[in-house]
């Protein structure tokens, strides 16, 4: 199987991040795409992420995936909020296709927040206007949007079952789903069974681990997912995309120097695709 990596993990090697992800064995990179200009005009913005794509191509890895924007806590609460994310969330549709990615992953919009759904008819509607008003700009780029299952307990769009009545209500080829293990453990939830509940509908992934209780982001192995059944409904279902990992360094070998968590992260992530 195809093996993938969040960038994240390796910005400490600066300029050579892509040539250390590629050492370790990743072939495919995750990327985050904010959307905003942070001063640069359209011409710079492009070119930065051109530059990005080069540097990923000169290591041979590809650009597999982009996350698209978040901020956290959320506030899309007003029709002017919500038009300003959609406006960031276009820009970075429209770049992950200048890139030749055909993924892009994003949460829901949280109008109340994201601890409570308040009006669940109304928090549903919100979401299903805002991404329908994004599939016109997904299909000119060739961009397939992936909506990602989330860890809030108490927003209703948040289990993978969830998600996925939303993927259906949106009924469109260019809105899929991206499976989150770690957001699946935090509701008791074994990835493996949102895999074989998902089917087709899986597109990509983040893999990351935790002890049940919080979004931990932990590596594969150190939490409660059952590793072995996740690869073997991932072969039921036919998936043919790649195995992309989303952990953090937190509590990784805390004291070890970078160079051996790096070997960790390549014989976890090389046993996860064996």
């Amino acid at each position: 199987m195809k093996l993938g990596s969040a960038i994240s993990l390796f910005s400490s090697c600066g300029e050579q991040r892509y040539q250390k992800m590629k050492a370790c064995g990743f072939d495919y990179a995750d990327v985050g795409i904010s959307g905003e200009l942070d001063g640069k005009s359209e011409q710079e913005y492009e070119k930065r992420w051109l530059d990005e794509k080069l540097l990923a191509q000169e290591a041979g890895v590809t650009i597999g995936q982009v996350h698209g924007p978040w901020r956290y806590p959320p506030h899309d609460e007003t029709t002017e909020l919500r038009a300003e994310r959609a406006d960031v969330m276009r820009r970075s549709i429209r770049v992950t296709g200048m890139l030749g990615c055909r993924f892009w992953v994003i949460h829901p919009i949280m109008p109340y927040g994201p601890d409570s759904d308040f009006d669940t008819k109304r928090f549903w509607s919100i979401n299903y206007d805002f991404f329908t008003a994004l599939l016109p700009t997904a299909r000119e780029n060739k961009v397939t949007i992936c909506f990602e299952n989330m860890p809030m307990k108490n927003l209703s769009i948040s289990t993978p079952e969830k998600t996925l009545e939303f993927v259906s209500l949106m009924d469109d080829e260019h809105f899929q789903f991206c499976l989150d293990t770690g957001h699946c453990a935090v509701f008791g939830i074994q990835p493996a069974d949102a895999a074989r509940m998902a089917g087709d509908r899986l597109k990509v992934m983040h893999v990351h681990d935790n002890r049940g209780k919080r979004d931990e982001h932990l590596l594969p192995y150190t939490g409660i997912i059952d590793w072995a059944d996740y690869r073997l409904a991932l072969a039921e279902i036919g998936y043919n995309g790649v195995f992309s990992l989303e952990n953090g360094w937190n509590e990784c070998l805390p004291n070890a120097p970078m160079e051996v968590k790096f070997e960790c992260l390549a014989a976890v992530a090389k046993q996860l695709v064996q």
